[in-house]
């Protein structure tokens, strides 16, 4: 990915630049369960599959989650043909939220980024005219939608003891959680335009929103000495676990031991259209995955019980002709089976 040159020069001014001290890492409660959906890129279809398998909104897309706090892990933006609406939808739901004693967090991704910055690569041809004729100057710090974002953090922590759970785009590191709160804060200072963007936001090599050590290759373990550097990471930020978006995987699904939860699984048709998912972190601890067929375990999801297409038997229908037995096979149905819990399960269509 290769940035314009005066975004990297702004970012490099602002290292020089005195930021005031920042407020505590974003720390909110849960009084109930907890929600992380992934990257929605523009997909409003997908999002309000996954919001109401999760039992977030109904058909309409009204809140229904009662006390739940939902984060997305961001990426809004970008891919697909139905942002505008996608934000809408968010901006109601946190409405609908706050007023059943729930929450709706958003974060920012690198694609929220990347529009704020003015690189427009990723747009989709039908989203370039949907932000007014200059989609870059909407998006710019200090308009509007940038002023929006800015209330978007980069990184927070959800719930207290077992569930506690921190949430960014795409990993945390221990250098970069002993700043978190200073780019929280250069982050909001830059989208309301009081500052340039601070250099974390950039593809650097342990950036919250670019970098990809904890999830690539996709559902596939990380190395041992990565899981250790997460661990260590999550000490310092106080939680049990990391979830992140940003790399495509499979489908949801845990690694190093449940230390991380990979949740993009690439929903929207500009990504091929993967199977809606959600991760539920539970009052317990307990992290399961909510699919359009139920719920699993949260680590059915890693390399080993990746989805497989099988063939299943059809049922045939059999007559006695000639005092033989005679049978006429239907066309074979398409089915999509998953391992669940050490055994398979199909669902024919």
């Amino acid at each position: 990915m290769r940035l314009g040159r005066r975004a990297i020069l702004l970012a490099v001014a602002a290292s020089a630049i005195q930021i005031p001290s920042p407020p505590p890492l974003l720390r909110l409660p849960a009084p109930g369960r907890v929600v992380a959906i992934g990257d929605v890129h523009g997909d409003i279809d997908a999002f309000l599959a996954t919001l109401n398998l999760a039992g977030l909104a109904n058909s309409k897309g009204a809140w229904s989650g009662g006390d739940a706090v939902l984060v997305q892990t961001g990426d809004v933006l970008d891919r697909g043909d139905d942002e505008p609406r996608c934000l809408e939808l968010l901006r109601e739901l946190k409405a609908g939220a706050a007023a059943a004693g729930g929450r709706v967090v958003t974060l920012l991704g690198n694609h929220e980024v990347l529009n704020a910055l003015g690189e427009l690569a990723y747009v989709s041809p039908v989203g370039m005219r949907q932000f007014g004729a200059d989609r870059a100057k909407a998006f710019a710090p200090g308009s509007e939608l940038a002023r929006e974002l800015a209330e978007w953090p980069v990184a927070c922590v959800v719930g207290d003891g077992a569930q506690a759970t921190a949430f960014c785009h795409a990993g945390l590191t221990s250098p970069m959680v002993a700043r978190i709160e200073t780019v929280n804060e250069a982050a909001r200072r830059w989208l309301v335009g009081d500052a340039p963007p601070p250099m974390a936001l950039l593809p650097t090599p342990d950036s919250p929103v670019w970098e990809r050590r904890y999830s690539s290759p996709s559902d596939a373990e990380p190395p041992a000495a990565t899981c250790a550097e997460l661990r260590d990471a999550l000490q310092l930020v106080g939680a049990e676990r990391l979830v992140v978006g940003h790399t495509v995987q499979n489908r949801i699904n845990g690694a190093c031991g449940g230390a991380v939860y990979r949740i993009d699984v690439g929903m929207s048709i500009g990504m091929g259209g993967g199977l809606p998912e959600a991760l539920e972190i539970g009052r317990d601890g307990r992290v399961t995955v909510l699919t359009e067929m139920g719920s699993r375990p949260a680590d059915a999801g890693r390399e080993t019980a990746r989805t497989a297409f099988v063939a299943t038997a059809p049922a045939a229908t059999c007559a006695e002709v000639d005092g033989a037995v005679e049978c006429e096979l239907p066309p074979p149905p398409s089915s999509r089976c998953e391992a669940v819990d050490g055994s398979v399960e199909c669902e024919v269509s």
